[in-house]
């Protein structure tokens, strides 16, 4: 049945897919990880509802830094699309590695680019 415009739900659903698919990739350059010569980038796609409710219930169960160390784990990616850091890495991610950079870039992961949504 459609509604008063003619949108019915088959039509929604693939709508909010095709929105979602033309999404982009967002890149952070991490200034101190990386040179002026060869810059450190990290590849960041757009969040599912099942990647935010995997790291909604990881914050019940573990301190900030945890839940900060999950979002690069799940998020961060190579040019290729590959994970840039596994659960293996996240004992030195939350011990070994400068805490403010580890925040900034989980901030820059986690904040939606307003225009960009807009654009889209």
């Amino acid at each position: 049945m459609a509604n008063k415009k003619g949108t019915t739900g088959s039509d929604a659903i693939g709508k909010a897919v095709a929105h979602f698919q033309s999404m982009s990739v967002r890149t952070i350059e991490v200034e101190e990880w990386g040179s002026k010569e060869e810059p450190f980038i990290i590849y960041v796609e757009p969040f599912t509802l099942k990647e935010q409710g995997r790291l909604q219930r990881s914050q019940k169960n573990q301190t900030d830094s945890g839940v900060l160390a999950d979002v690069l784990i799940l998020k961060a990616l190579d040019k290729d699309g590959n994970n840039l850091f596994t659960l293996e890495d996240k004992p030195k991610l939350q011990n070994q590695v400068d805490a403010n950079i580890i925040a900034n870039i989980a901030t820059q992961i986690m904040n939606v680019d307003i225009e960009e949504v807009e654009k889209n």
